[in-house]
């Protein structure tokens, strides 16, 4: 990126203010040009071209390029002269460049170099075989005969009774009928269902949500035959009667199908991990003490937890 072209130059201000007194003396054949206290050696010249030759610059003529590099080393100094090295935005600029080299050339290549194994892979399926089965299921077809909280005593009577006699009825079907065939057009109150025969599609016992009452789910999972049938059955809002129309059983995902998944689960974890500890050790190296009581005396703006509140590493670009 463009902007990181700054960031180069705070870094080379900063460098600057470290190294320069301590430069011991080129020998004049090594020395293209002196510009004040620095030279510009054989060496540093044939890295800059290579440099704009790897990035596919243009290449001008070798006394341009050195005019060039002097160009760029006088500015350098007059940026100095003017104390812009001592700038808390350059200084942090110089260290976010210094500690995205630093992830670059030390933190990731051991993250790279993370390997997931088949024996791990395997071990992990066996381990959370769970999470790759498919829970045994079950069509259910439903009668809802309406009577709510607020439904008098002769109407939950009246609701009740129409039950019954659908369960009667339901008890003499043909096994051809779908669900509750004709019964759930005639009687049942539920609109969704009633002209798909009483079908309500297919369940697990997986705890997940669904529109109709828990208990009237798991007297339908319950049932043990396709046919089977319930009892009239209260629920908070009526009655209901349950039918299976049909069941499956458990179904369990063979490794073949889900080994992709379970590589990139363990390798994003054994990267975490590289992570975690590297930085750990950087942290242990350091001698880390903070002051948690003068801390929390400083003046502090209302944190938020979006994801651009956790720093990352600047990302090095080869864009000058």
């Amino acid at each position: 990126m463009k902007l990181l072209q700054p960031f180069r130059i705070a870094c080379a201000l900063f460098a600057l203010t470290v190294t320069l007194a301590g430069c011991a003396k080129k020998p004049a054949a090594d020395v293209l040009a002196h510009v004040g206290d620095k030279e510009i050696t054989v060496a540093e010249f044939k890295a800059e071209y290579e440099r704009r030759l790897d990035l596919h610059q243009p290449l001008p003529d070798r006394q341009t390029l050195l005019e060039q590099m002097v160009e760029r080393e006088t500015s350098l100094q007059q940026a100095r002269v003017a104390g812009l090295q001592n700038a808390a935005d350059v200084r942090r600029a110089c260290e976010d460049v210094l500690l995205g080299k630093f992830h670059e050339t030390q933190v990731a290549p051991k993250v790279a170099a993370a390997k997931v194994t088949p024996e791990e892979v395997s071990q992990a399926y066996a381990r959370d075989i769970a999470r790759y089965t498919q829970p045994a299921k079950v069509k259910l077809a439903i009668l809802f005969f309406a009577a709510d909280a607020r439904a008098d005593t002769n109407q939950v009577a009246t609701a009740e009774a129409r039950a019954q006699v659908a369960l009667t009825k339901a008890v003499t079907l043909p096994t051809e009928v779908r669900g509750f065939g004709q019964l759930a057009a005639d009687g049942s109150d539920d609109q969704l269902t009633r002209y798909r025969g009483g079908d309500a599609g297919w369940f697990a016992n997986d705890g997940l949500e669904s529109r109709w009452p828990k208990e009237i789910l798991s007297a339908g999972l319950a049932l043990k035959n396709s046919g089977g049938l319930s009892s009239v059955l209260r629920g908070r809002d009526g009655f209901y009667v349950v039918k299976q129309m049909d069941s499956r059983p458990p179904t369990v995902k063979a490794l073949a199908q889900v080994q992709a998944v379970i590589e990139r689960r363990l390798l994003a974890a054994k990267r975490e991990e590289v992570e975690r500890q590297f930085n750990a050790a950087a942290r242990a190296s350091a001698k880390v003490s903070t002051d948690a009581a003068l801390l929390s005396t400083v003046d502090y703006p209302k944190p938020n937890s979006g994801k651009n509140a956790q720093e990352s590493f600047p990302v090095l670009s080869s864009t000058p």
